[in-house]
């Protein structure tokens, strides 16, 4: 792996693909950075009931020559001042702690998707929604809240969107689909059967597709033209976590500004109309 990469930001991304041994220790090592810099590969692989050689396999899967290649990587990122690492909120905490753990749980998913942010993928995403004759949006359970914000904000900039989270509306609106359309399959796990198959029907009806998720090798993922990555821990912040939600909403707040920034007279103009159009309710 390149120096630039986060060894930590690389191993969530990989989870879903990992052996149920290699997830064991891909969360020891996520949740207990510090401490495994300090452990032997035998100490390690006792730690997470695995074997010598589960730990090699992981060790190679991230990007890393063996054990104390990863181990010097891990050193490197734990000794930087972004390296806070989530925390689980327990019953033994005060108000005070617990607030602390989620404001800190929301910063950091926030600095590891700005780390994760692919800049070219970005362009692309916003030029394909901009040529769009359409634009339909998938995601289900805490997903769907940022659905409906990129619905809401792609609407607002004059583009026609919209934000489906009934599985059979999704599969009826990705099948009538076409080249002139976009695709969009939000899903922080990549792996929500319901959306990873909407998006195959609407890559299917020809449409250009487009995912929002945390993991580059989920599901949905593989499907997508496109992929837009955010970045929290699933074992310790579900889809409808803040923290998840979040990242998303940041990211859709990316995409938002983007446009303005590629089409300003466009979206200026439009904004202006629906601006007006809602202003007349608070007559």
């Amino acid at each position: 792996m390149s120096e630039d990469e986060s060894i930590l930001l690389t191993i969530r991304g990989l989870l879903p693909s990992l052996t149920t041994g290699e997830k064991k220790v891909g969360n020891y090592v996520l949740r207990y950075p510090d401490a495994v810099v300090k452990l032997s590969i035998t100490e390690l692989a006792e730690a997470c009931g695995v074997s010598d050689a589960t730990i090699f396999r992981f060790c190679r899967k991230v990007g890393t020559e063996g054990y104390q290649d990863f181990k010097i990587a891990l050193a490197k990122e734990s000794v930087s001042p972004d390296s806070l690492v989530y925390a689980d909120v327990i019953p033994e905490d005060s108000l005070l702690t617990m607030a602390e753990k989620i404001v800190e749980a929301n910063v950091k998913a926030l600095r590891d998707t700005l780390k994760v942010l692919d800049v070219e993928s970005l362009d692309r995403a916003l030029n394909a929604i901009l040529a769009a004759g359409q634009v339909q949006i998938y995601a289900v359970g805490g997903s769907g809240v940022a659905a409906r914000e990129l619905q809401f904000k792609l609407m607002q900039l004059g583009i026609n969107a919209n934000a489906f989270i009934d599985s059979q509306m999704q599969f009826i609106s990705a099948s009538l689909l076409s080249k002139a359309d976009v695709g969009i399959a939000i899903s922080h796990s990549g792996s929500k059967r319901h959306t990873v198959e909407a998006l195959k029907l609407a890559k299917a009806s020809g449409a250009t597709t487009i995912c929002i998720t945390s993991h580059p090798a989920s599901p949905i993922a593989k499907v997508a033209d496109i992929k837009l990555y955010t970045s929290a821990w699933e074992d310790l912040v579900h889809d409808d976590f803040p923290s998840v939600r979040n990242a998303q909403l940041t990211l859709i707040d990316v995409i938002y500004e983007g446009i303005l920034k590629k089409a300003p007279q466009r979206a200026k103009a439009s904004l202006f109309r629906t601006n007006e159009a809602i202003s007349t309710l608070q007559l």
